[in-house]
């Protein structure tokens, strides 16, 4: 077998990577832990998830489709049914304009949504009729009664009703984009949704089955909409719940048509933010999946594969030290130290040790010679000190110009690196055993951590050329994180003087600036929603919708490409003008926020971002 014919095969498996072909993994997951007891429970309930975390998948799983693949009901008498709907952006985007009053257009849009959830159930009864021992299961289903409620044609039988809801849909459509006299037919929000609930207890089996109305992407409805949906799921009940699926901060509006009346929780939704939850699961999840894709390829002629903790074998914190070169670095000070013969126990140390006493005491050997020995014998604070110091000393070892300054390496690592994205994590192994073909070497052997660091900044590069087309902000999106990267970068790279491993930021505002206000918290908005950032609540947490309530720091996904930890750890302030700053001028701003250490900005950029050295200058 070549090494282009196992890319190809490999590439089907990892690069080609769809959240759908997970169903059996996602399932088994979320049938452990507790949580999947709200998924499947009658009540309504929010999903909250970045791209890649799952969410769709957990959708489907409760869709009928889904549970119809993974064998989960039993169709004859199911305890509840799952209808799954996605929400197309360009779709919703034309129920708006200048040519409709307000009041209008939510008519319009809610006689849309009572259509599409139609549909689909409709659509469900149909897939039932399938099975020649269910052709008969909607036999009592009042298909006429439920035409009239969407207004509707008379409808004798599920096929003239399937028909009657798509020539609905088509014409709704056509009008709202050419606005003609003939207008369609409006049914009132949520009654015939309502009624053909009602109507699906009649299905044979069906009498004690919830429906759960799935709507992914909620993001994606313009305000207005999501305050009308938000009406059907405060209202819903009987034998239908909602289930909806939205990226973190998508979900804009919590009040519905009723300005009075809010969602509130946990009356009315429980919410599962999914990336959280799965953050101890994640790496023995994405260890199984992973392996069970490597172990379906066919690599006979080139190797078995073998586990991913020995295809991605990762460091110690001292092994890489080792592996970068710290050896030449403390070469004159081990020589200090051998013509000392008393200084036996320091020089006992490691070499990591040594350098990291030795950059803090400014290569001063006596001064670092005296904290050592301290170490040596155990001191706390000593101890505490290099503890606190020693990840973060990593990143100047190899010292400016380094094609490879700092590893990125195991599958510990390369998890954590993914903030629990399944879809990154696919990815990273993909190109992780791209480099290995590339090399020349088998797959079957352990991947070098210099070409696992090569793989996960080639990964953290594509998804920064991605962000700018991810939405009308992505250019700004990509700018930004450009800027706060080679802050944290600089960093990173010159420790002494610093807060270890700081790669976080808080907001901070000026008074006066409501205008710069808005701005920072649009573009925060947007980059968490596309995981340009991830935030995690600050300390003086108050609500969620306050943008200085959070730490903001970019994605992990992004720290091998910039070269900063991709561990939670420090945080700096980055004030509003300054965050906004970075996406048009940034080389001033990053000397801005870099404050006493201004000068750190003008080193010049690491290899692999010198492709945007025009945009520094």
């Amino acid at each position: 077998m070549t090494s282009k014919s196992i890319a190809q095969n490999l590439e089907q498996l990892f690069g080609s990577f769809r959240a759908e072909s997970l169903h059996d993994d996602l399932y088994r997951l979320f049938n452990e832990p507790e949580y999947f007891y709200y998924l499947a429970a009658p009540k309504s309930c929010v999903l909250l998830g970045g791209r890649g975390s799952g969410k769709t998948t957990a959708l489907k799983c409760l869709s009928y489709e889904g549970q119809a693949a993974l064998r989960t009901s039993d169709f004859n008498n199911p305890s509840y049914v799952g209808l799954y709907s996605r929400i197309n952006t360009n779709t919703v985007a034309s129920f708006s304009g200048a040519e409709l009053t307000d009041p209008a257009w939510n008519r319009i849009f809610g006689h849309f949504i009572n259509l599409v959830i139609c549909e689909e159930a409709a659509t469900y009864i149909q897939w039932l009729r399938q099975d020649p021992q269910r052709r008969d299961v909607d036999r009592l289903v009042n298909y006429s009664q439920l035409g009239k409620a969407l207004g509707l044609g008379q409808s004798s039988n599920l096929e003239e009703f399937i028909g009657e809801i798509e020539s609905a849909r088509i014409d709704l459509e056509i009008y709202i984009n050419n606005f003609d006299e003939d207008a369609p037919k409006i049914s009132p929000l949520q009654t015939p949704i309502d009624l053909l609930m009602r109507e699906l207890r009649k299905l044979s089996g069906h009498a004690k089955t919830n429906f759960f109305i799935i709507l992914d992407e909620y993001e994606n409805l313009l305000d207005y909409q999501q305050r009308l949906v938000n009406t059907l799921i405060k209202h819903a009940g009987g034998n239908y719940y909602f289930k909806i699926g939205v990226r973190e901060l998508g979900w804009r509006e919590r009040a519905t048509l009723n300005p009075a009346e809010v969602l509130i929780s946990p009356a009315d939704y429980e919410r599962i933010r999914i990336e959280e939850t799965l953050e101890r699961e994640f790496p023995a999840f994405a260890k199984r999946v992973c392996e069970a894709r490597l172990q379906a390829v066919d690599l006979q002629s080139y190797g078995p594969p073998i586990g991913v903790d020995m295809l991605l074998p990762g460091l110690s914190i001292k092994e890489e030290a080792a592996m970068l070169g710290v050896a030449k670095r403390v070469a004159d000070f081990r020589s200090f130290l051998a013509r000392h013969s008393e200084l036996k126990s320091v020089s006992d140390l490691h070499d990591h040790e040594l350098f990291v006493f030795l950059e803090m005491s400014n290569h001063n050997f006596d001064a670092a010679v005296g904290d050592l020995k301290t170490y040596a014998a155990g001191a706390l604070p000593a101890k505490q000190r290099y503890e606190n110091y020693a990840y973060s000393f990593l990143f100047s070892i190899s010292g400016k110009g380094a094609n490879v300054p700092k590893l990125y390496c195991g599958h510990s690592v390369l998890a954590k690196i993914t903030h629990q994205n399944i879809r990154f994590y696919m990815q990273l192994v993909n190109e992780c055993i791209r480099e290995q073909i590339s090399a020349g070497k088998k797959i079957s052997e352990p991947i070098e951590p210099n070409l696992q660091t090569v793989a996960a900044r080639k990964v953290g590069l594509s998804y920064l050329k991605e962000l700018e087309g991810v939405s009308t902000q992505g250019g700004s999106l990509a700018k930004l994180l450009l800027g706060l990267g080679r802050v944290f970068q600089l960093l990173a790279s010159n420790p002494v003087g610093g807060k270890p491993e700081c790669n976080q930021f808080e907001l901070t505002s000026k008074p006066g600036g409501a205008g710069v206000e808005h701005q920072a918290e649009a573009l925060l908005t947007e980059a968490v929603m596309h995981l340009a950032l991830i935030r995690t609540p600050g300390t003086k947490l108050t609500t969620e919708t306050d943008i200085r309530s959070w730490d903001y720091a970019p994605h992990p996904i992004f720290a091998p490409y910039f070269g900063f930890s991709h561990r939670r750890k420090r945080k700096m302030s980055v004030s509003e003008d300054d965050l906004i700053s970075l996406t048009y001028q940034p080389q001033d701003t990053i000397k801005k926020i870099l404050g006493r250490r201004f000068r750190l900005a003008d080193d010049a950029l690491p290899a692999q971002m010198s492709m945007f050295d025009e945009y520094f200058r």
